[in-house]
């Protein structure tokens, strides 16, 4: 007596949507998982044509190419830095940079304020001088009126100068002083150059308590100097003026009086 073999059967049903599920796998795009991510570019860019080193601009990028390109022999280049197209095809991190923001008259920009200053200065200066001087007059004429000019007789000796002089002097100076200072202030634009340069002016105001301080500032700089938060340090401010004056109390304890401020004006000593 045989058995008979029986290979297991699977339903054709099963056959065909596991088929169907794999074809729709292989032919739909990969899902994009941030809106500025490039990644779901590269793929339909790369199935429509295949990326060169220096591939050709087409529509909004000849417009932006016919648009930096100089006119007046290179004296001025464009200040827009060039996109890459192919990395930003082909690289799925790449991430195109935002426009730059555009700034107009009356716009706000906070400048950030940190200046620092160290000075020191040591000199020294030691003059010294003699001068010694010794003279006698032994000859010398007279005028008479019998016999004109004759030579004169010195009843009481030989005129004669004797001089010593001796000068030293020696001084000393030092001079060593350190300044910080650091704030924020909002500034305005007063104006926009032709080149995108904008000319800023701030005044800023602090009291309490009868004790208080003004700051005034004013400069130029670039705009694509200012960061996305829309803040620009000092350092960067060409033309930078900066004007603190401070008032109350304190403020009127060190200053010098007039007497010692006239003093050291005509420096008597």
């Amino acid at each position: 007596m045989t058995r008979a073999l029986v290979a297991p059967c699977v339903p054709s049903r099963t056959v065909f949507w596991l088929a169907a599920i794999t074809w729709l796998l292989l032919c739909l795009p990969p899902a994009v998982a941030q809106s500025n991510s490039l990644l779901g570019r590269r793929w339909s860019a790369s199935r429509s044509a295949s990326p060169t080193s220096q591939p050709a601009a087409h529509g909004t990028e000849a417009a932006r190419a016919t648009a930096a390109t100089p006119r007046d022999g290179g004296l001025n280049p464009p200040t827009e830095p060039k996109r890459n197209v192919v990395l930003l095809q082909m690289s799925p991190f790449a991430v195109e940079s935002p426009e730059p923001e555009k700034y107009r008259v009356n716009d706000q920009v906070t400048v950030i304020i940190r200046e620092t200053k160290t000075t020191t200065t040591d000199s020294k200066l030691q003059s010294k001088k003699d001068w010694k001087l010794d003279a006698a007059l032994k000859k010398w004429l007279k005028l008479t009126d019998e016999h004109g000019v004759q030579p004169a007789e010195f009843t009481f000796g030989n005129p004669a100068i004797a001089l010593d002089v001796k000068n030293d002097y020696k001084g000393d100076g030092k001079y060593d002083r350190k300044d910080e200072f650091t704030t924020r202030i909002q500034a305005t634009v007063v104006d926009v150059k032709p080149n995108g340069t904008l000319v800023l002016e701030a005044r800023k105001t602090v009291l309490v308590d009868d004790e208080g301080y003004t700051v005034t500032l004013t400069g130029e700089c670039r705009s694509r100097d200012i960061t996305p938060q829309n803040t620009v340090l000092s350092t960067q401010i060409a033309n930078l003026t900066i004007e603190v004056q401070d008032s109350g109390a304190v403020r009127d304890a060190t200053r010098r009086g007039w007497i010692m401020r006239g003093l050291d004006f005509l420096r008597p000593f």
